[in-house]
């Protein structure tokens, strides 16, 4: 195994999870001054189609999420590509929806994030809440693993559960954790800003440290404009708090896998391109990166 001397950069890979960039319009709640405005300022602009910026330690650019098959973007493939560094949509031959099926591991088994950070002599880990009924739950068939959760399963890597979530080294997909709270799990719900300072320690301790949300997707989904706009501003609040509280050799990596909330005016995911916002002292080594195959290499090389 390959040892480290010192660490060069860490990264905090934060996905959101249906986030696409499209044109203002009224069904795109990002669009609206008010939506989003801690990041907004952050960003000098809203975040809508187009939207790019450009400093020493913050880079905000859209980058393609069609990965150049047709159809419409979906999650298996999106975050495999974003995980892995390989086109899963072209390996398919299609774009698959929601989980990751028996041909997609071959891609996430040999050449996962987490794995090659491994083996590069880092450290890796999954920063969300995971629970024994999930685990029940895909042993009894009636749910299939994720990609996130097969990129730490063939790394060999451990999941958080509740005993860490109550010790705030774990976070619920929400945020909050106010949907496992409604379920009769888990603590008190917390803040976003509480959240946003937890993920922010977590990536102080890790080469990388992974947080997927999936809010923004089921926000687009359900097509409820007030509904959407809250779950916006409740991911703004935690980006903006894992900014503030970011460690001197930390960069925050926020990207997605296809777009959805951006246009209300469907359930269906978008061909829009999706935000990457990078923020930190390794941002500029992202500005080459124009779709999903991009975020895996670039850390890899900067680590």
């Amino acid at each position: 195994m390959a040892h480290r001397t010192m660490v060069k950069n860490r990264f905090i890979l934060l996905f959101l999870d249906g986030l696409g960039l499209g044109p203002p319009g009224p069904h795109n709640p990002l669009g609206t001054t008010g939506t989003m405005p801690h990041c907004q300022t952050l960003w000098g602009q809203p975040l809508v189609a187009g939207a790019h910026s450009q400093g020493a330690r913050q880079l905000l650019k859209p980058i393609d999420a069609t990965l150049g098959v047709p159809g419409l973007p979906q999650s298996a493939t999106g975050q495999t590509t974003l995980y892995t560094g390989h086109n899963a949509a072209k390996f398919r031959g299609q774009h698959q929806t929601a989980f990751a099926n028996g041909s997609l591991r071959q891609l996430i088994e040999p050449h996962g994030l987490f794995k090659q950070v491994l083996a590069q002599g880092g450290t890796a880990t999954l920063a969300n809440l995971y629970s024994p009924a999930y685990f029940e739950a895909i042993a009894r068939r009636r749910w299939r693993y994720s990609v996130c959760t097969l990129l730490t399963m063939t790394a060999g890597l451990p999941f958080r559960m509740q005993y860490e979530y109550e010790r705030g080294q774990a976070i619920f997909w929400d945020i909050t954790g106010a949907i496992a709270h409604s379920r009769g799990i888990g603590a008190t719900p917390i803040t976003p800003e509480l959240a946003g300072q937890y993920l922010a320690a977590l990536g102080k301790r890790h080469s990388v440290t992974l947080f997927e949300c999936y809010l923004s997707d089921y926000a687009g989904h359900t097509q409820v404009y007030d509904q959407a706009v809250a779950v916006l501003q409740r991911i703004d609040c935690f980006l903006a708090a894992v900014v503030e509280h970011l460690g001197a050799d930390t960069t925050l990596i926020v990207v997605s896998d296809h777009g959805n909330v951006e246009d209300l005016s469907t359930k269906r995911h978008t061909v829009n391109a999706v935000p990457l916002w990078v923020v930190g002292p390794a941002a500029q080594a992202f500005a080459h990166v124009d779709d999903l195959t991009g975020i895996t290499p670039t850390i890899l090389a900067a680590i």
